[in-house]
């Protein structure tokens, strides 16, 4: 049938057709992928505030996070949340988000965030661009109408393939900036979707100004895989009574499964399988009706998902597909089958791997919306892969089944060793060329490598990994997919969303955490775990009191040692968690007056090692009626340098007494406060090789109380940058110097390294020193 046009056009109009990007990676020309920076991963705790909503919490993350992410004004100006979504199994939140410049959309741009069972934000994964700026400039209307994008689309297309059918979807046209060549470019973004003179789903990236084709890819997606009903097995699945037939619609599954036949034709959906006896004598129909059901069963069994999108939308599915058609797709609708050439292929429908392929793109299509082209088309491709062959679960190949039957093993990808059909195993040996969409298929090799080596095991490039079962990887890829990546994901964004996810589902120092770092690592993605540490901190030392109210203790101890590092301490009241620190000082309130509490505290590691329990101390807090404190704690003791570089100076002290409690240290370099803390180490930051320093520390109270300052220690800064060699997942902090291509650079913002973000690419995270 005909479909009608329609436009969309967002209401607020730019005035410049182009805005500077400002800092991103790659270069970028017509008909080239969006220019954006990697995506940025964030994986520090962020401690959110009490009782807030979840939209204040977002909006609170964001603009705390504003220079790194490059936005120039409040995060609520130019971040629109898009969805929402709360995990039941694991009771984490997970927001969708996209950045907008004057009300529209930025290709590209999509983000997630993350909150644990606590409300705390655990996670952010995306890409946005820099806003200076932009948000207050003049507005006009784009050079070209939306109908003119859509005829240029069209006319492109026509000249590929010849005079164009009947359009499978409405034709919409939206307004976007898309980043390139350093510039934010007004485009409009339309689809040619066709049947006739040949399957075509192709996006097109129209300049609004120029009418120009800044880029455009195909959609469709030509998968295979195993089949059993076409080989002769005979299966049950469901139909519904019409009268004196019966069809092929199961209206037990959601929105129904439906089954049509193309009867050779390209016209979709085609016609209704109908039969007298309920007993069906069409093998593809067969196997393309019950297979539709057990990939939506596998769906709503595992992870409780209602049909593609969800919400119980209807999978239609066509076979029988144009004349001796070597192919299966998704069109954004529905799937059609080709039945094969007899040759190259049998029917496509007789394999539950293209139908569980299939009908990944569309669930991937209305979650992640993975880009198809280039590292995110090869996620795309291969999330389909992890699921049609994990449904079927008899061998790692792809399209054994039904590619060349008479070869007998042949298949068209292997899972378990890639380069057996020409894919690449490892992202050394990435293709890099336009074919195929930047490699959309080739290049599914190397995230399908690493699935594999998840769910199996095994040692791959030197790298060994423990393998976690099918069940429990496919778990790992499908929260990723569904709360984690966005559109422009990459394999490093990939690897971080599996971490993520396997973190929700297991637990940080989880066998299965452990696992995904090792397989992505064997795939040259990422940086394998550290060995499995298993001994435990020493126990805290010297714990005493350094102040007491009518309502709460101050308690300091003497820092553990660890074989890898102590990442905090855990301080008890008797049996009961009290507070939880990094440092070796912290302050229990909520007590009450003229009561003796027993506090000990156990020191912690980053694998979940914690050290016996200290020795324990009996306080008595002050009664109500203590007088309005006058006293100033003890001056800070023995004050020394720890450490230092050409730009940075670590200090230490033994910590002051109060007859109170001590509220923090003042730290001044000569009669300048460079820094506050409330433990009893610092560092001193932005500082000049080769220059002397001298240091000293005060103690204060909450009353406001000052304590003498306590000795002088002078330090003299190394001279030389100090700086070691930039590395990707190594996380900086503002002024830390890197070594790159014979450089020196300072840190600008704090940032977690990612492939892509080298020094000399991202100007917004460094500056060269030398």
């Amino acid at each position: 049938m005909k479909k009608s046009l329609s436009v969309i056009v967002l209401s607020t109009i730019m005035a410049l057709s182009a805005i500077p990007v400002g800092a991103a990676s790659g270069n970028s020309a017509s008909g080239s992928p969006a220019d954006l920076a990697a995506p940025r991963f964030i994986g520090e705790k962020w401690i959110a505030p009490q009782n807030a909503s979840l939209e204040a919490k977002v909006w609170g993350y964001l603009n705390a996070k504003k220079g790194l992410l490059n936005l120039a004004g409040d995060a609520e100006q130019s971040i629109r949340i898009t969805d929402q979504a709360t995990d039941a199994e694991t009771g984490t939140q997970h927001v969708r988000l996209k950045q907008y410049i004057q009300g529209i959309p930025v290709f590209g741009t999509d983000q997630t965030l993350h909150f644990d069972k606590q409300g705390n934000v655990s996670a952010y994964l995306g890409s946005t661009v820099a806003d200076s700026g932009q948000q207050s400039l003049t507005a006009i209307s784009p050079k070209i109408s939306a109908e003119k994008a859509i005829a240029i689309a069209n006319k492109d297309m026509e000249k590929r393939i010849g005079k164009l059918g009947a359009q499978e979807r409405e034709q919409q046209a939206e307004l976007n900036f898309y980043p390139v060549n350093g510039q934010n470019v007004l485009v409009y973004i339309t689809e040619v979707n066709v049947l006739e003179p040949s399957p075509q789903r192709e996006t097109y990236f129209i300049d609004a100004a120029t009418g120009k084709i800044v880029n455009q890819y195909g959609m469709l997606d030509h998968a295979t895989g195993t089949g059993v009903g076409v080989l002769g097995d005979t299966k049950t699945f469901t139909t519904t009574q019409s009268g004196t037939q019966y069809v092929m619609q199961d209206t037990t599954r959601g929105g129904g499964i439906i089954t049509y036949s193309a009867g050779n034709t390209q016209s979709l959906p085609g016609t209704l399988m109908r039969d007298a006896d309920n007993v069906w004598t069409d093998p593809a129909a067969v196997d393309a009706h019950a297979y539709a059901a057990v990939v939506y069963d596998y769906f709503k069994n595992t992870f409780n998902r209602d049909s593609l999108d969800g919400r119980g939308m209807a999978i239609k599915s066509t076979v029988h597909y144009g004349s001796r058609y070597n192919n299966a797709f998704w069109n954004g609708t529905q799937i059609a089958y080709g039945d094969g050439d007899g040759s190259t292929f049998r029917a496509f429908s007789g394999d539950l791997d293209v139908i569980g392929h299939e009908l990944t793109h569309g669930i991937t299509e209305k979650t992640a919306g993975l880009i198809y082209q280039g590292e995110s088309g090869a996620l795309n491709e291969s999330i389909s892969d992890v699921f049609g062959n994990t449904i079927q679960g008899t061998n790692w190949l792809i399209g054994d089944d039904i590619y060349t039957p008479s070869i007998p093993g042949d298949a068209l990808r292997s899972m378990e060793n890639p380069t057996l059909f020409n894919q690449p195993d490892h992202y050394s040996n990435i293709y890099r060329g336009s074919d195929d969409n930047g490699g959309v298929h080739k290049n599914s090799g190397i995230p399908n490598k690493a699935f594999y080596l998840l769910a199996q095991g095994g040692t791959h490039r030197g790298v060994s990994v423990t393998g976690i079962g099918r069940g429990d990887a496919a778990k790992i890829v499908y929260k990723a997919l569904t709360y984690y990546l966005t559109s422009t994901s990459n394999f490093a964004a990939m690897r971080q969303a599996a971490i993520s996810s396997a973190t929700d589902l297991f637990g940080a120092n989880s066998a299965q955490v452990n696992s995904v770092k090792a397989a992505y690592a064997a795939v040259g993605i990422g940086s394998p775990p550290p060995a499995q540490d298993t001994q435990a901190p020493t126990a805290p030392g010297n714990l005493v009191s350094t102040g007491k109210t009518s309502s709460s203790v101050t308690l300091s101890w003497s820092a553990s040692t660890d074989n890898v590092g102590v990442t905090g301490y855990d301080v008890y009241r008797g049996s009961v968690l009290a507070a939880s620190v990094s440092g070796t000082s912290a302050t229990v309130s909520g007590l009450s007056p003229s009561t003796a509490y027993t506090f000990t505290v156990k020191a912690k590691d980053a694998a979940g090692n914690v050290s016996p329990a200290s020795s324990p101390v009996t306080v008595t807090t002050s009664s109500s009626t203590d007088p309005t404190d006058t006293l100033p704690p003890t001056a800070p003791g023995n004050l020394v340098s720890t450490a230092k570089t050409s730009s940075s100076v670590s200090l230490s002290w033994s910590a002051s007494t109060d007859n109170v409690g001590v509220a923090g240290y003042d730290v001044y370099n000569g009669s300048t406060l460079a820094t506050t803390v409330t433990g009893t180490s610092a560092t001193v930051s932005g500082l000049q090789g080769g220059t002397s320093y001298t240091f000293t520390v005060k103690a204060r109270d909450a009353a406001g109380n000052v304590s003498p300052a306590s000795n002088a220690v002078t330090v003299t800064t190394d001279t030389g940058s100090g700086a070691a060699a930039w590395a990707a997942y190594t996380t900086y902090q503002v002024n830390d110097l890197v070594t790159y291509q014979g450089k020196t650079y300072r840190a600008l913002q704090g940032h977690t390294a990612m492939p892509g973000w080298e020094p000399a690419n991202v100007p917004a995270l460094w500056a060269v020193v030398s």
